[in-house]
């Protein structure tokens, strides 16, 4: 199956938006003072960079190429403020609009074809773990254990490697 112009723009602009995610999370994470959230927020620019390299081979088979890294960076930080957001609110306008995405991340796992499932399964699984980390932050509890289960997977499907 070729895939559509719309899988691989649909592809490549996800790639680009997790590189984005990557900085402006790790932006975030560098203004708070508290050890803990800034460690959360770190983990969140690491889940964003480990989706974003599950996908990379995509890109490279479809020799899509995305734009670099600083400029992604770039765009990524263009929505920090000068101070850290309040933690609470910060945690709770994320948790309203995170799982908004989930609908486009299983589209796009519909479109693509069936040697990119794996790859594009895990893409939205980072969200999932995203959703739970929110979750379980907004009612105090310990949230970090989803995301770090991300960072140890892959999407290690040896056709695609």
């Amino acid at each position: 199956m070729t895939p559509s112009q719309k899988y691989l723009d649909t592809l490549l602009l996800y790639y680009e938006e997790e590189i984005m995610g990557e900085a402006y999370f790790r932006a975030v994470s560098r203004q708070y003072s508290d050890p803990d959230r800034t460690y959360k927020m770190e983990l969140m620019a690491r889940v964003e960079r480990h989706a974003a390299n599950a996908v990379l081979p995509l890109l490279q088979r479809y020799r899509l190429t995305p734009r670099t890294d600083k400029e992604l960076h770039d765009i990524g930080l263009e929505d920090i403020k000068d101070e850290a957001p309040d933690w609470d609110r910060f945690i709770a306008d994320m948790q309203a609009s995170f799982p908004d995405y989930m609908p486009e991340f299983r589209a796009l796992e519909e479109m693509g074809p069936e040697m990119d499932k794996s790859r594009l399964s895990f893409l939205t699984k980072h969200e999932v773990a995203a959703i739970e980390f929110l979750e379980l932050e907004a009612r105090k509890r310990d949230s970090v254990g989803t995301m770090l289960e991300y960072l140890r997977a892959s999407p290690s499907d040896p056709k695609l490697i």
